[in-house]
């Protein structure tokens, strides 16, 4: 079964609705964990798709990503005018937001100014990683039922 483009604007009309209901509910969640600030979120998003063990391996469970036995090897250091670039926020206010990510113990600074986001990151957004998967679901099972229909038609 193809996943593509064309087929996601092919079934528009039908993975649309799933797609704004589920976003509305990720982002509500985001936000609360967030405390109110999408771009601290935001931040540590791109932090994290460096140096996030999903990155090192496709075959991970969700049980192994959220709990790792073994030490994770950062694959592309970041820094704050590099997260700055990346987002288009201001470098003083990721570095800012960086220092929050900070205090939470969800990232981490090394003696070059490299950030990574920390194991303790994965526990304590487990509910922000749930929704998530729950809008993925629902994606996953609108786009599959509107390959059905086209197939009975």
């Amino acid at each position: 079964m193809p996943f593509n483009y064309q087929q996601l604007t092919t079934h528009f009309g039908h993975i649309y609705p799933a797609h704004v209901e589920e976003l509305c509910e990720l982002l509500i969640v985001l936000r609360k964990q967030f405390f109110g600030d999408l771009d601290l979120m935001l931040i540590l998003a791109i932090i994290g798709s460096r140096t996030l063990p999903a990155r090192q391996s496709t075959t991970m469970s969700y049980e192994e990503f959220m709990h790792p036995d073994k030490e994770v090897v950062q694959l592309q250091p970041i820094n704050i005018q590099s997260v700055a670039e990346c987002s288009g926020i201001a470098r003083e206010t990721v570095r800012r937001k960086v220092l929050k990510l900070e205090t939470l113990d969800l990232v981490v600074r090394d003696e070059k100014g490299m950030l990574s986001v920390t194991a303790k990151a994965a526990t304590n957004l487990s509910a922000s990683t749930e929704a998530s998967l729950q809008y993925l679901s629902a994606l996953g099972e609108s786009y599959l039922a509107a390959h059905r229909n086209t197939e009975h038609e």
